[in-house]
């Protein structure tokens, strides 16, 4: 499955590839804080805090059509409700790696404006 679905969301703002990538340009640097603090949970064992961290991440890459970050995010939510510390720390390492997949995705989306679809 692609990382996200950028024929949905042009689609969902009226086809404005300018709109869009303004919107993943602000999305892809506040993921990037988001990760950087969740790392930073993840090393003091603040569940709570990576919790909202994986809420946040959750519901924005949801409503950009990101679907595969948001399912992995709404999987880490989850284990940081049980409290079970390793669980927790397995998922956040695949909520990371699908952070980077949808940001090269992104990137490779932004290199390539002939490629509106994709």
């Amino acid at each position: 499955m692609a990382p996200i679905d950028f024929s949905a969301l042009l689609e969902m703002l009226g086809g404005k590839r300018e709109v869009v990538a303004g919107l993943l340009d602000t999305f892809v640097t506040e993921l990037a804080t988001d990760i950087d603090a969740g790392r930073r949970a993840v090393a003091d064992q603040d569940t709570e805090a990576l919790r909202q961290i994986a809420h946040r991440i959750k519901g924005t890459s949801a409503n950009l059509h990101a679907s595969v970050l948001s399912a992995s995010a709404r999987e880490l939510e989850s284990a940081c409700a049980e409290a079970d510390y390793g669980l927790v720390t397995l998922k956040h390492e695949m909520m990371c790696d699908q952070s980077e997949r949808l940001t090269d995705a992104i990137q490779h989306w932004r290199a390539n404006p002939d490629n509106a679809a994709q």
